[in-house]
């Protein structure tokens, strides 16, 4: 099994789910695509401009089952009508997205061989490149806000952008309807078939999967789905610290940091000043440590509580705080500067007006003056505790106490009399 992934900018302008009155842009469509049958395995549409990170989430809808992801969009598929679960043999990609470290993985771990196209040949990805091309045509006719043209246009023309109205969601359930058509029913009029072939095989990409698994070697190795996901994901290194593995600043802590001794303070505990971690874009809440630098097993860390600032945020979320913070200490240290040599100038005016007022002459030697150091010391805080001693308000006695009722007096009204029950005879003496 032989896969082209690649990217394009859709044309059409969406506006955000939340807010329909506000245009988003454009939005970036990958697509993995099978070279043998030209099926479809796999996807991406967001915002995220072609990289690495939005590459790894079209390969991992590529390689798991896509039913539940269906499922969230009305569409009841079930795998044998969507086949592409597992990973290809090779993978055909730009020079950009698939190389350095982070893709190495694929290689070392699942026996992926990663191809990359020279640059400036896009004609190298001819699959994937048609179907940008199909795909976009089956939403154009039809949809506001699709790119026509230049954006200055004669006076009294309408600008395109300001005629969207689809939104992410609702554009991404069209192009997974047009998959889904794609893989299924449409027929390929150009498809070079082998000698083999039978002539009542229909040039649809599910019915040419289907052959090319019974009568050709490829076949889909299938890993587990956490790891595979974990394993595709950017990594980095850690530091290790008595606070927990840091990575950007946001620390992270677990069981096994502290089973393992990495978390306790002393100059006996031996940790090792740095990890490999590898950590999901989408939200910063976990990280993965891998217990070695060529080893495949690796254990979760949560968010520590002195980072909980960050707590259901992404790493993109956690840079851009980073950078406020930077500006925002920035600003803040030159505005302490200022203040700093403005204390300077008050110091240095307090230390003049002393010097000047400091006589000349004191008539007793330095011995004498050091000698009365303690005594002048007392002095002082006698002085100073009889300036601090509280002195509440002095209250006339001589004048008797004013009564407030509570409500104004009536003069019908008395205080009880209980003589007559305190006083009277008792009858049985």
């Amino acid at each position: 099994m032989r896969y082209e992934i690649d990217a394009t900018i859709a044309d059409i302008y969406l506006v955000s789910d939340s807010e329909r009155g506000c245009i988003v842009g454009r939005p970036i469509v990958y697509m993995v695509i099978d070279v043998f049958s030209r099926m479809v395995a796999g996807f991406y549409i967001g915002f995220e401009n072609p990289s690495y990170a939005a590459a790894i989430q079209a390969i991992h809808m590529a390689t798991t089952d896509k039913s539940e992801y269906c499922r969230q969009f009305g569409f009841d598929v079930t795998p044998q009508q969507w086949p592409c679960i597992g990973l290809p043999s090779a993978l055909l990609a730009d020079r950009g997205e698939l190389m350095g470290h982070q893709i190495e993985c694929l290689e070392k771990g699942f026996g992926v061989r990663i191809e990359n196209t020279p640059p400036f040949r896009s004609e190298a990805k001819g699959v994937v490149e048609r179907a940008f091309r199909t795909f976009q045509a089956v939403f154009k006719p039809f949809a506001p806000g699709v790119v026509t043209g230049t954006k200055i246009k004669k006076q009294g023309d309408r600008d395109y952008r300001l005629d969207a109205k689809i939104t992410i969601q609702e554009f991404t359930k069209i192009i997974l309807a047009s998959v889904l058509y794609h893989n299924q029913y449409h027929v390929i009029k150009d498809y070079d078939k082998a000698a083999d072939m039978p002539t009542s095989l229909p040039n649809n990409p599910l019915a040419i999967w289907n052959w090319g698994l019974q009568h050709r070697t490829g076949r889909l190795k299938k890993p587990a789905t956490d790891h595979l996901r974990v394993a595709l994901m950017p990594r980095t290194r850690a530091t290790i610290s008595d606070s927990g593995a840091c990575i950007f600043g946001v620390y992270y802590t677990s069981s096994e940091l502290i089973k393992l001794g990495w978390m306790h303070r002393g100059k006996e505990v031996k940790r090792p000043q740095s990890v490999e971690v590898a950590y999901d874009l989408a939200t910063a809440d976990h990280i993965y440590i891998y217990h070695g630098s060529n080893s495949s097993d690796y254990f979760v860390c949560q968010l520590a509580t002195r980072s909980r600032q960050f707590s259901g945020a992404s790493f993109w979320d956690v840079w851009q705080q980073s950078d406020e913070l930077k500006q925002t200490h920035a600003d803040a240290k030159l505005v302490a500067d200022e203040q700093k040599r403005a204390l300077e100038r008050q110091v240095i005016e307090v230390v003049k007006q002393a010097e000047k007022a400091a006589p000349k002459h004191i008539g007793l030697s330095d011995a004498e003056r050091i000698r009365n150091i303690r005594d002048n010391r007392a002095e002082e805080k006698a002085k100073e505790r009889k300036e601090r001693a509280y002195k509440p308000v002095e209250i006339d006695t001589s004048k008797s106490a004013q009564v407030h009722y509570l409500s104004e007096p009536d003069d019908d009204l008395d205080f009880p009399d209980f003589s007559d029950q305190l006083f009277k005879e008792d009858d049985d003496v």
